[in-house]
């Protein structure tokens, strides 16, 4: 989706009008609507057959003045930045082939905090994981291209606030991805080569890979034990950026299982297709990088993701094995399930290398 700002009234495609629960009529303030489609909304608002209520719409089409979407706010005085970000997500999730894709939001005498919020739900919605899908060529459409109208005052600052917000949501949308891909495919080193050659397009972003052997000779028990009865090896990965700043910085720790039969200690077959979103961390972390680097954050920041299929095999850990972790502190295995606190032994003590201002 793109999003356009403008203090312009001019409406391109479908009107899109957020609107409070209980609202009679159009202000005559709200200029550029034409004639028909204002008379037109202005009927269903008087015989109350839009109310208004949180998340609901209206379609209205077939008017000369064009078509439009009317989306509810809820009571004006509940009306907060979560309200305006659902109405959004709820505008991407109702649109149709019938709406097209050029949309114009209005949102004149609206905050720029709300406006902006009404941006997020709209560019956090519009995602679907179709990667591995057939689509006929009936079914394909162009991207959304939105424009939002606002007071001329607030023009610039929401222009920013959306140029965040993309961002932000390139980070959300990675992670989704990564957790929604097959495990077949999203496996520990192959996260490790997509975070590779993401990094390569910023400058101030490098990525650092501790493979299966290198750990070994680190002595990460912990990840080691979880992944080695897979044939997919363990690894650590290590994002940094703006890594050349002095000083201490956060570091965020993320647990990456990209399949989690339980080992030894095997899960039941129901629902195990699940498993594949252990990677959760990992898919958090990652995305939170690409969403500092693409927003130009201006601080030091450290990434750590301690990636391992957990499978059973005739080498995989054992409920009664003691394994030593990096801290040099042994554990005793009881049960191969637990395999998350293992990984992230190793991962949070690799932390500590790099004197961390605080570790998420």
């Amino acid at each position: 989706m793109q999003i356009t700002v403008s203090s312009g009234n001019n409406i391109n495609g479908t009107l899109i009008l957020p609107l409070f629960q209980g609202t009679e009529k159009l202000d005559d303030s709200s200029g550029g609507i034409p004639a028909q489609l204002r008379s037109q909304i202005n009927t269903v608002l008087s015989d109350n057959d839009f109310k208004g209520k949180a998340k609901s719409t209206l379609t209205l089409l077939g008017s000369e003045g064009g078509k439009a979407m009317l989306v509810g706010l809820g009571k004006k005085e509940d009306a907060d930045a979560n309200i305006y970000r659902k109405a959004g997500a709820t505008v991407v999730k109702v649109r149709g082939k019938k709406h097209g894709t050029d949309l114009t939001v209005k949102l004149d005498s609206t905050t720029c905090a709300l406006a902006a919020a009404f941006a997020e739900g709209l560019l956090l919605r519009d995602y679907s994981y179709d990667h591995y899908k057939t689509i006929d060529e009936d079914d394909k459409e162009d991207d959304i291209n939105t424009r939002i109208i606002c007071d001329e005052d607030i023009e610039d600052d929401l222009n920013e606030a959306i140029r965040i917000a993309t961002g932000v949501t390139s980070g959300v949308h990675l992670s989704r991805d990564l957790g929604n891909a097959p495990p077949n495919d999203m496996y520990p080193m192959a996260y490790a080569k997509k975070a590779m050659d993401w990094a390569k397009q910023y400058d101030d972003v490098s990525v650092g890979v501790i493979t299966y052997e290198e750990a070994i000779e680190h002595g990460m028990g912990g990840l080691i034990a979880v992944g080695k009865g897979s044939a997919r090896k363990p690894c650590m990965v290590i994002f940094k950026l703006n890594e050349h700043l002095e000083g201490r910085c956060p570091v965020i720790v993320g647990k990456g299982i990209t399949f989690d039969t339980g080992g030894i200690s095997l899960k039941p077959g129901q629902n195990m297709d699940e498993m594949k979103y252990d990677m959760g961390g990992s898919a958090t972390v990652f995305g939170m990088m690409e969403a500092l680097a693409s927003t130009g954050h201006s601080g030091k920041v450290i990434g750590i993701t301690c990636m391992a299929e957990n499978m059973p095999s005739s080498n995989a850990q054992r409920p009664g094995d003691v394994i030593k972790t990096l801290s040099g502190k042994t554990i005793e295995i009881l049960n191969t399930d637990a395999e998350g606190r293992l990984v992230l032994a190793d991962g949070l003590w690799k932390a500590g290398d790099y004197d961390p201002e605080y570790i998420i």
